[in-house]
């Protein structure tokens, strides 16, 4: 009987609260692709394990939409890294593990799992525990110790524009919002708001999970909607996108799109920082005094500017490009055949 129970296990969530969202899922899904695709593995052979209670059940509605092995987790309060989690991973033994979410890896936890699994790789992880992993990839959280296994940058971004092929007309009065999968500060509504103060007509495209709480806004732009199916064609087509510091950012950056940042969390408006630094995007905090002013005069800006959009696509592409993207597919690759074996 063969000791190990799938050829790929991923552990990650989403969920609608804070610092979780849908972000490591949906990379966690972009890389199980790309291991379908280039190992032609069959869908039984890839397993996700997530919590599924309570805010947590976000994750089983978007893994409906794939055909791949879903444990769940009944657990909504299991704590990551911690000896009860350890345990759920021991019952699914796998060739490779791929773990994904923010926080602190500890000794206790990879000493009992490190037997069960013949590669691990660690993603987003803070701690130095990273060592003892085969792989770590740091492409959003930076401010971690540098090891000979770990890679650490936006070189090493993992996002779902890895299967864009067709070019798509965008349409300048396309306006893509997206402020992760738990909008926390509720920037969706103040954006709407702001918007419904430019002078002119505008579409206003809007992930699905928040329109319960837009419906009853009043507007003079036309509110489309969105879900996780249509997110890139959306994003494509729209002329700006408004969206917070996580996975979206990028996927803006890499789309080569007029982008207004407004970040949520710390390691959003870190990472923001960075790339307003190369002048790629517009950073703007909610929590500014005259953020209402800021925001109308900076969006009329880059909506009506054409002169810089050339040099804005240059700056853009040294940040996130295909070229940085499939070389950190080649990594994951190799780890992959390493575990082969």
């Amino acid at each position: 009987m063969n000791f190990f129970k799938h050829k790929v296990l991923f552990r990650c969530d989403a969920a609608d609260i804070p610092e979780v969202g849908t972000g490591h899922l949906y990379r966690c899904l972009t890389i199980a692709q790309l291991l379908k695709k280039k190992f032609r593995l069959k869908n039984e052979d890839i397993a996700f394990i997530v919590k599924s209670r309570n805010h947590y059940k976000k994750s089983l509605k978007i893994l409906s939409f794939y055909k791949f092995k879903v444990i769940k987790i009944n657990n909504s309060k299991l704590k990551t890294n911690s000896i009860n989690e350890a345990k759920y991973l021991l019952k699914h033994p796998s060739k490779l593990l791929i773990l994904d979410r923010l926080g602190k890896s500890n000794l206790n936890f990879f000493n009992l799992i490190k037997n069960s699994f013949k590669i691990k790789i660690i993603i987003d992880d803070s701690s130095k525990i990273r060592k003892y992993f085969d792989l770590s990839l740091n492409p959003l959280i930076q401010n971690v110790p540098k090891f000979k296994n770990s890679y650490i940058g936006f070189n090493y971004l993992i996002i779902p524009t890895l299967f864009i092929k067709k070019k798509i007309k965008v349409v300048k009065k396309n306006i893509f919002l997206f402020f992760g999968g738990y909008d926390k500060k509720n920037i969706a509504i103040s954006v709407i708001k702001r918007l419904n103060t430019i002078p002119f007509k505008l579409n206003i495209f809007v992930q699905t999970n928040l329109r319960k709480k837009i419906q009853n806004i009043s507007s003079k732009n036309n509110i489309f909607f969105f879900n996780h199916e249509n997110y890139l064609k959306t994003l494509r087509s729209s002329n700006i996108a408004i969206t917070a510091g996580g996975m979206g950012l990028f996927d803006g950056l890499y789309l080569n799109k007029k982008i207004i940042c407004i970040p949520q969390y710390k390691h959003q408006e870190i990472n923001a920082k960075k790339v307003s630094i190369k002048k790629a995007i517009n950073l703007i905090k909610i929590e500014h005094k005259n953020f209402k002013n800021k925001f109308n005069k900076l969006f009329l800006k880059i909506y009506k500017s054409k002169m810089k959009e050339k040099r804005l696509i240059i700056i853009q592409k040294k940040i996130v490009n295909l070229s940085k993207l499939k070389k950190t597919s080649k990594i994951i690759f190799n780890s992959y055949e390493k575990s082969k074996y």
